[in-house]
């Protein structure tokens, strides 16, 4: 068996992502358990690609979902339906990430507001009770407050996972340690502090695995959680209390070759009260047709800016004077054509067109 190879990281032990050139498929699904009891499945298939935005030399990922599917229906139940038609408008949203991979801005917020400005006038003579009304209500608040929505990304579950701190230096034999607010109960998030990690080689069909592992530092009783409290009242008011405990574990498989997402494996335990345990287990993976695939490399270019930056902070005394290698060099005219044309251009290597393997992604979670 080869040995493995070390990781190769960009500056020192920094992980950075790089864009990807093909709009990708993945397989989303969540499960939402009591104690061993599954009490409630989601599952979507989601499109996203990675481009580099020349006028903020930064990246532009573009997301798009595609139809939700609840308990492997699609939604019934007039909230759920009135929530997926609403999420048409906000599809598909660009994000611009921060360096270390979280949500910085929503780069195409205005025409997210053109789109629901559309939708609603259909959603408006379509539904006509009191609770759907308040739906559209609550729904056009938040995407007309672009600060709001970008905050709402983060209690969904696909985004808090996918645009999470994993683009980070890690220390040699250390843990690098975040504070996660994650969405276990919907709009109520809980505080964890986790531990990153890396692991320090490349697997054997040259992923990166990075762990984020930790135990909630929360100062709220399960029962504030629950009642939607949003600061430790019972602390405050001195009165006898219990901090809830939760845990949490997330596994990313990142492609070697540029560091962008290949899967994400999480899951979530929380202790509701000595009977029940609330588990939530979330799946992101990568569908590919083609076994063999692989993203373009970025070593190349990468290399390639060092020895800039390098050749930015040469002294006159390191510049190679070309000029006196040449003298004396004879030149030798060739009259004669050569046999053939160099040409001056590199064919274009035609994309696979891969057809969705979501029933695949689903099969794999079958006993």
């Amino acid at each position: 068996m080869p040995s493995l190879e070390k990781i190769n990281f960009y500056n020192g032990r920094e992980l950075k992502h790089s864009s990807f050139n093909e709009t990708r498929k993945y397989g989303y699904r969540y499960q939402d358990f009591e104690n061993e009891k599954l009490i409630k499945e989601v599952h979507y298939e989601v499109e996203i690609n990675c481009k580099i935005n020349d006028a903020y030399n930064d990246f532009i990922f573009e997301v798009n979902r595609k139809q939700v599917y609840v308990d492997n229906k699609e939604p019934n139940l007039l909230v759920e339906q009135m929530l997926d038609k609403c999420a048409k408008a906000i599809f598909p949203i660009k994000i611009i990430p921060a360096e270390d991979g979280t949500i910085y801005e929503i780069d195409n917020h205005h025409e997210i507001v053109q789109r629901w400005n559309s939708l609603k006038k259909h959603l408006g003579s379509y539904y006509y009770s009191e609770v759907a009304y308040k739906i559209l209500n609550k729904v056009q608040k938040l995407i007309l407050n672009k600060q709001e929505l970008e905050k709402s990304l983060n209690q969904d579950w696909f985004f808090h996972l996918y645009f999470s701190p994993i683009y980070i230096d890690y220390p040699l034999e250390t843990a690098q340690t975040y504070k996660w607010k994650s969405p276990i109960l919907g709009n109520q998030s809980i505080d964890y502090r986790v531990n990153h990690t890396i692991e320090e080689y490349y697997t054997a069909t040259d992923k990166i695995i990075v762990n984020a592992k930790g135990k909630s530092i929360d100062e709220r009783s399960i029962e504030e959680v629950l009642e939607g409290i949003n600061y430790p009242k019972a602390k405050l008011q001195d009165m006898p209390y219990k901090t809830l405990e939760s845990e949490m574990e997330v596994q990313y498989k990142l492609y070697g070759e540029d560091r962008s997402i290949f899967s994400i494996i999480a899951a979530y335990e929380t202790k509701i009260n000595d009977a029940k345990k609330k588990v939530q287990k979330i799946a992101l993976f990568h569908l590919v047709e083609d076994e063999d695939f692989r993203p373009d490399s970025d070593l190349g270019a990468r290399k390639a800016h060092e020895q800039f930056q390098n050749f930015q902070t040469m002294g006159d005394e390191d510049i190679i004077d070309i000029s006196e290698r040449l003298k004396g060099f004879k030149h030798i005219q060739n009259s004669e054509e050569p046999s053939e044309k160099i040409r001056l251009f590199v064919e274009e290597i035609p994309t696979i067109e891969r057809k969705s393997s979501l029933a695949n992604f689903l099969n794999m979670f079958k006993k």
